[in-house]
């Protein structure tokens, strides 16, 4: 049974041309292939409510410009009739480039449209903003003079901050270190490919949604919660990211836990990512076994059963759960994903975390309510900045216009 394709929105100021709803068409039946590989034409006819002909027009036509293969069923798979061909995405027929920019993690990725990873680069960091992202612009540089310039699709790129998106700007991503940094312009100079942008936790969300494992139906309402060196929240509702009035929604990083407690980056004091970022899990290992140790190691001594090790785990668990209560009582998810420390240890952590969940909040509020690590462990906003490429393509959501390389993020 196909899943229920992703509705298209059209804002026009005359009649719509046959261009655009010819390029709409192509798009709808192009995503209900790519949520639904292998469905039939009468299949995708049903779940986009075109005609068959309609449909069958459309796929010849992608067939044709070798975007979409068809496979026969084998005779003998059906009962009667000619036996109908299934559909899926060509692979490699378009390609996108995926950045991350992080403090302890910087990669781009060449993927093509099927959500494949072709080729990823990790670049080492640079405080300066300048150099570092000049380093990122000649990784994006040399993984798209690897393939042909009409296969581009676009470049998504997620940063760990605050975007002014009007002004093409981080204008806070206090874990780097940068304030009102241009970041739009300084990557995409030179360049004639589009660029889309946000931050990483709307991404790593955006990455959970879109590309689910084993055939997973696809969250709807749910938190994605980053503990990279802060932590940042991905909210989708209705399955649309949630920007805010201001495009800065979702820092619950920075939600006061303890009124008197640890100074945090951001000027606050007892902010949440000061207990349960994988910053917070360092100083805590450090304070009780006095090594300082990075987040592999520490997983790796927590397997091996190292006990001041353990408890530092559970007491950052511990915190992440006070954390994991408030959204859980305040926007009642259908689930909340973690990445992460927590994801790397998480047969310990779950059930700290459901500890406190069910000690902070009424059962009703929490019940019903899954709280799990994500798919894609560190590359999660990497494949939401993949994800964020192909959705100007696919038009699974409707992310505005890009002017003058300035994403103008509107979900409609």
């Amino acid at each position: 049974m196909a899943n229920p394709v992703s509705a298209l929105t059209f804002t026009t100021q005359g009649a719509l041309r046959k261009s655009a709803l010819r390029m709409a068409n192509d798009r709808l039946v192009l995503n209900c292939i790519r949520e639904n590989p292998k469905l039939s034409r009468i299949d995708i006819s049903r779940a986009t409510k075109l005609s068959p002909s309609s449909v069958t027009f459309i796929v010849k036509r992608l067939t044709k410009e070798r975007l979409v293969v068809e496979e026969r069923v084998a005779a003998g798979a059906v009962q009667a009739g000619r036996p109908p061909t299934l559909l899926e995405l060509t692979p490699l027929a378009r390609f996108v480039v995926g950045v991350s920019i992080g403090r302890w993690r910087t990669q781009t990725v060449l993927a093509d449209w099927t959500g494949t990873v072709v080729e990823k680069r990790d670049l080492e960091w640079n405080a300066a903003p300048t150099q570092m992202l000049r380093q990122v612009r000649e990784s994006i540089g040399d993984l798209l003079s690897r393939q042909p310039e009409k296969r581009i699709l676009g470049i998504g790129v997620s940063v760990a901050g605050t975007w002014d998106t009007n002004a093409s700007t981080v204008t806070n991503a206090v874990n780097l270190g940068w304030h009102d940094v241009a970041v739009a312009p300084a990557l995409s100079q030179g360049f004639h490919h589009p660029f889309y942008f946000d931050n990483n936790a709307n991404l790593a969300a955006l990455g959970e949604r879109w590309f689910r494992i084993g055939g997973k139906q696809p969250l709807n309402d749910f938190v994605f919660v980053t503990l990279g060196s802060g932590i940042g929240t991905g909210i989708i509702v209705g399955g649309q990211v949630v920007q805010g009035a201001h495009g800065r929604a979702g820092e619950f990083g920075h939600m006061t836990l303890f009124p008197d407690g640890r100074k945090c980056f951001c000027g606050n004091f007892g902010c949440w990512e000061e207990y349960a970022s994988d910053r917070a899990l360092i100083r805590m290992v450090a304070e009780k076994t006095g090594v300082t140790c990075d987040v592999p190691m520490i997983a790796a001594l927590a397997e091996q059963g190292d006990s001041s090790v353990v408890q530092a785990v559970r007491e950052a668990a511990s915190y992440l759960g006070l954390g994991v209560a408030n959204l859980i009582t305040g926007l009642n998810p259908e689930a909340i994903v973690v990445d992460d420390w927590a994801s790397a240890m998480w047969p310990i952590v779950e059930p700290e975390v459901w500890k406190v969940v069910r000690a902070r909040v009424p059962e009703a509020w929490w019940r019903g309510v899954r709280i799990e690590r994500c798919q894609h462990a560190e590359d999660a906003s990497l494949f939401g900045a993949v994800a964020l490429a192909l959705t100007r393509h696919f038009h699974s959501f409707d992310h505005g216009e890009t002017v003058e390389g300035r994403n103008v993020v509107q979900f409609q």
